[in-house]
């Protein structure tokens, strides 16, 4: 299981930074700028120049991408339930998510507003997750069901 974690997260982690450039390329030609980087200004003030920020930007979403990938081991332990697997993957994603997600938005040049902010990303994070959970359970039970309908179906067949 930890092989295919770190198969995965190494995977994830590529993936994520070969969508995230070719959605840069994407936006360079669309602006037509010249010398256009792809960083908000916000995030790109807190280093030396443009690049390094791109630079750290890139890495910083290469680790999402990676967190996801490895994380993902979790949703195929058959001895914990489908619960237990999504508790300990939302866990594992935020525990990711939400520091980068912080860094990114500069959370920490707001102390005063740094828990709210903070438990903005969190509840919204948290919904999206939980969005998603049921829609996946609902079309999971549904395949279900017409698996067993099928399998059903081929055993009066069978029978006849």
């Amino acid at each position: 299981m930890i092989k295919k974690a770190i198969f995965r997260g190494i995977n994830c982690f590529m993936y994520a930074i070969g969508i995230y450039t070719v959605l840069q390329l994407i936006l360079s030609a669309i602006n037509q700028k010249a010398g256009m980087i792809p960083v908000l200004p916000e995030f790109s003030a807190q280093f030396q120049n443009e690049a390094i920020a791109m630079l750290v930007q890139t890495v910083l979403i290469g680790i999402i991408g990676a967190a996801f990938g490895a994380g993902s081991v979790l949703m195929e332990l058959e001895r914990l339930s489908l619960i237990a697997q999504s508790i300990l993957y939302f866990i594992v994603t935020t525990a990711v998510g939400l520091p980068i997600g912080c860094f990114c938005w500069g959370f920490h040049k707001y102390p005063q507003t740094r828990l709210s902010m903070g438990l903005s990303y969190l509840i919204s994070y948290l919904t999206v997750y939980i969005v998603n959970w049921v829609i996946q359970y609902r079309l999971c039970k549904s395949n279900i069901e017409q698996i067993n309908k099928k399998l059903l179906e081929l055993k009066e067949e069978e029978s006849l």
